[in-house]
């Protein structure tokens, strides 16, 4: 019984240990990609950016996250942009992103970034899901929120072409 007592004390300093390791590259390609450290709660690590697009390559290109309770978040001018072990999600939708009437063009769903975002969505816990999407006028691809089951206005980061989206073809059971 000891051994298994040793065993998960030695398995717990090797977890505390990796953890402190990925905190520490985190860090370091934050500083890479030109993110400025923020002030975190306890289990977040916050940068600030100036470009979102930025901000979502630099929290792609993370490892997973494997502890439910950690997240990584970059704020942004426009928005807050996280990383958790769901994966990516934009914390809350801007207000102009709820009124497509004024879209030039139709942007199309490529990819829903993660189920664990449109669950929450469908349940009423978020404003968002995070998908990615192409552009109706250049084809150029980016992960952005959208509504659930709604009309959603993204602005295209490569021809800043304002596009509407439709997720009335995405459902899930949110039971």
């Amino acid at each position: 019984m000891r051994w298994l007592a040793w065993r998960r004390r030695g398995a717990g300093r090797r977890r505390w240990t990796s953890a402190r390791r990925a905190e520490a590259a985190a860090r370091a390609g934050a500083a890479a990609a030109g993110l400025e450290p923020g002030e975190g709660e306890a289990r977040s690590l916050v940068f600030h950016g100036d470009d979102a697009e930025q901000a979502k390559r630099y929290l792609l290109g993370l490892p997973p996250i494997e502890d439910r309770r950690s997240c990584y978040l970059v704020r942004t001018p426009d928005s807050t942009w996280g990383r958790d072990a769901g994966g990516l999600y934009l914390e809350r939708l801007r207000p102009w992103q709820c009124d497509p009437s004024r879209a030039r063009c139709w942007g199309t769903v490529m990819a829903v970034a993660g189920l664990q975002g449109v669950l929450r969505a469908a349940r009423g816990q978020g404003d968002n899901f995070v998908a990615q999407i192409a552009c109706g006028r250049c084809a150029h691809e980016w992960f952005d929120g959208l509504r659930y089951q709604n009309l959603t206005a993204v602005r295209c980061p490569d021809c800043q072409t304002l596009n509407r989206v439709d997720t009335s073809c995405i459902r899930v059971d949110p039971d």
